[in-house]
C-alpha cells in the first residue's frame, strides 16, 4: 500500500492517457489538455528543491526542551536496512544512519537515558531477524560512543502508529515518562503525533537534513528531488490517515 502514496505513477498515467487516447469531443479533448498540463506542471514542481523546502517548513517539528527536562528513554524511529547476500553484509539505509547519528548525538547530551530502537523491517521476516534493524542501528551506535548498555531493541512495531503502543509496552516505560523521539526532519511532525496520543511527556528531535536555503540547482528538475518529494507526499498522506 505505501507504494501506491506516489505521485509519480499518478501523474505518469494521467500523462500516458492524455498522450495515446484520442478524444472526438472537442470540450472533451480541452480537458484532456488542460490535465496533461497540470500533471507535466506539477511533476516538474515536484522535482525541484523549491518544493522540498515547502514540504520541510511544514512537516519539520523539531521541539527545543527546557533547561530542566531529561528524558527517561530516547525513541529512534527505525528507517530501513539493505539486505546483504548474508547478513553480515546488511547495512542501514541513508535515512536510518541519519537517525541513529542524531540519537547518539541526543544521548550524549542526556547520558542516563535508555536509548530504544524501535521497529522491524516489513517484508524481511523471512530472511532477517525482526530485530536485524536494531541490531545494525545499535552497532553504529556503540560505534559512535553510546553505551551498549543503555541500549534496548523493540522489534515488534512495523509503523509509525506502532511504535508507541509497543513503547507502552516495555518495561519502565510509562505514559508520563519523559521521553525523546528522533526521526528524520520530514517525518517528525506525524510521528510525535502519534506519540502525543499515548503520551504526556513528548519532545522530538530531527536529523538535521532539511534544506537551510536555496540554491540555483533547487530550481532545476533533477530525480533526486523527486525521491526525496516522494517520501514527503507520503508523509502528508500519513497525516490525513492518522486523523481520519
Amino acid at each position: 500500500m505505501r507504494s501506491l502514496i506516489d505521485p509519480v505513477w499518478f501523474l505518469l498515467l494521467v500523462l500516458t492517457l492524455t498522450t495515446f487516447v484520442t478524444v472526438a469531443s472537442t470540450k472533451l479533448g480541452r480537458v484532456v489538455k488542460l490535465l496533461a498540463r497540470v500533471s507535466v506542471s506539477i511533476l516538474v514542481f515536484l522535482s525541484t528543491g523549491v518544493a522540498t523546502l515547502i514540504f520541510d517548513q511544514i512537516l519539520a517539528n523539531e521541539t527545543s526542551p527546557g533547561p530542566d527536562w531529561s528524558p527517561e528513554f530516547i525513541f529512534v524511529l527505525g528507517g530501513d536496512f539493505e539486505l546483504g547476500a548474508n547478513a553480515a553484509q546488511d547495512f542501514l539505509g541513508t535515512e536510518s544512519i541519519r537517525r541513529v547519528n542524531a540519537a547518539s548525538a541526543v544521548w550524549q547530551k542526556y547520558p542516563k537515558s535508555m536509548v530504544v530502537f524501535s521497529g522491524k523491517q516489513p517484508g524481511t521476516e523471512t530472511e532477517r531477524a525482526a530485530t536485524r534493524h536494531g541490531e545494525l542501528s545499535s552497532e553504529h551506535a556503540i560505534s559512535l560512543g553510546l553505551t551498549e548498555s543503555r541500549i534496548i531493541i523493540e522489534s515488534t512495531s512495523s509503523n509509525t502508529s506502532e511504535h508507541p503502543i509497543e513503547a507502552l509496552k516495555l518495561s519502565g516505560v510509562k505514559r508520563d515518562s519523559q521521553i525523546a523521539i528522533v526521526t528524520s526532519d520530514f517525518h517528525l511532525r506525524r510521528a510525535s503525533g502519534e506519540f502525543k496520543k499515548h503520551f504526556l511527556n513528548v519532545e522530538s528531535f530531527g536529523t538535521g537534513d532539511a534544506t537551510s536555503g536555496l540554491s540555483w540547482l533547487d530550481f532545476v528538475p533533477l530525480a533526486t528531488h523527486l525521491d526525496e518529494n516522494a517520501y514527503r507526499i507520503k508523509e502528508f498522506a500519513g497525516i490525513i490517515i492518522s486523523k481520519l
